[in-house]
């Protein structure tokens, strides 16, 4: 449900969220209107740009959000006839259901930009942290209404008010986070994914890094040996904060959950990942497969931009919510390690299991060799050995699909 006050402050947010760099070319090519998907995104020539953007659709991957928070509803889960205290306990549950969840996807954001850069470089984060600020609430008024007129509804009635206030709720708080993200969208917070076929899409993603040279050095010494003496150094150093887009057009695309994808991650996407919270999770997907061809847009001084275009064939992964917004990613042609697992990793799973396996292995080695002797051990132990050995190269031999 939009209010008169909710759309005004979505309009002042709109107004006050600015692009992260005014000096990086916009997805949208410096306001000309693109089309993605049946959304538009940089039309400026609307004069309800707001009003416009509440009309565009909701991608059909934001119904399992919907059906999330419905799920997860008391009210809509209390039957007929249910007490009054159960009522109103189911009331406060999904009011702070809807709060926790808005603040959820802006926690998530959050994270996905302070990971444009790695941790250990202290000059990009300050710029990110200044980033952040920048980016609005998500603009939510929720309807449920426990007030003195509602509260004079007796049972059923008090009960059916009250779902149908939350269904209403929930599909507005959908609306409101496809809203949100069409924003951040237009001052590239986040990247739109095109899809061009179920195996074949672009996108783009921002990587920041910070170079510190030192100009010059002046040490200068006061004082005397008697009194005591002063050395004052000077140093004077040039920061350089560099930031880039890069639009990956990428081929045999696959989709999968973090829990399914196998290979390793850069040390911000795995800080990423375990950031993201635990609502969210649900509705992250990684993007992955080759890049063929990639274009980058780098600031390398306040005057100018550089743009490369490579045409390359490598892996190219990306951290997507509801395979229709890219909040990060890695790969292309510069060179990132990526070495690191997250919590959740199935590689990192499996090693936690094979070292339950191995201790199970011993375990059942130990009552052989006392049950059976020597022999019963030995082939006890390789029995055990041979079923870790299958079950360990299915966790970790990728599947194809």
């Amino acid at each position: 449900m939009w209010t008169n006050s909710s759309v005004a402050e979505l309009r002042q947010r709109e107004t006050t969220m600015k692009p992260v760099d005014a000096a990086i070319t916009r997805m949208t090519e410096d306001g000309l209107a693109v089309v993605l998907g049946g959304r538009t995104y940089g039309d400026d020539t609307k004069a309800d740009r707001i009003g416009n953007l509440r009309q565009m659709s909701v991608p059909k991957e934001m119904d399992t959000f919907t059906e999330a928070l419905a799920r997860q509803s008391k009210l809509l889960a209390l039957p007929a006839g249910s007490a009054q205290d159960a009522i109103y306990g189911a009331y406060g549950n999904d009011l702070e259901l809807l709060t926790r969840y808005r603040n959820a996807f802006k926690r998530t954001i959050d994270a996905a930009l302070r990971a444009r850069a790695t941790p250990d470089q202290p000059d990009a984060q300050a710029f990110l942290d200044r980033v952040t600020q920048e980016v609005a609430e998500i603009v939510h008024e929720p309807t449920l209404d426990l007030g003195p007129d509602t509260l004079r509804l007796e049972g059923n009635e008090l009960l059916g008010r009250l779902q149908t206030q939350v269904r209403a709720d929930v599909a507005s708080l959908t609306q409101a986070v496809a809203v949100w993200l069409h924003l951040l969208a237009e001052a590239e917070y986040v990247s739109i994914i095109e899809w061009f076929n179920p195996k074949a899409l672009r996108y783009h993603f921002f990587r920041m890094e910070a170079s510190r040279t030192e100009l010059g050095r002046n040490k200068r010494t006061t004082g005397d040996m008697i009194s005591g003496r002063t050395i004052t150094t000077t140093v004077q150093n040039r920061v350089e904060v560099f930031n880039e887009r890069r639009v990956h057009t990428v081929v045999n695309a696959r989709v999968q959950t973090p829990e399914e994808y196998r290979g390793r991650v850069p040390k911000r996407i795995a800080l990423l990942l375990d950031a993201i919270p635990a609502e969210v999770r649900p509705f992250l997907t990684i993007i992955d497969g080759m890049v063929s061809q990639e274009v980058i847009h780098r600031r390398v001084a306040s005057s100018r931009i550089e743009t490369q275009t490579h045409a390359v064939y490598i892996p190219d992964p990306a951290l997507a919510l509801f395979n229709s917004w890219a909040i990060n990613g890695w790969g292309g042609s510069t060179p990132e390690p990526a070495r690191s697992f997250y919590q959740g990793h199935a590689i990192s799973n499996a090693n936690k299991i094979l070292a339950l396996e191995l201790i199970g292995t011993a375990a059942v080695t130990m009552l052989a060799a006392v049950a059976e002797g020597r022999r019963g051990a030995i082939a006890a132990g390789i029995i055990c050995l041979i079923l870790t050995l299958f079950q360990q190269l299915g966790m970790r031999i990728e599947r194809k699909t």
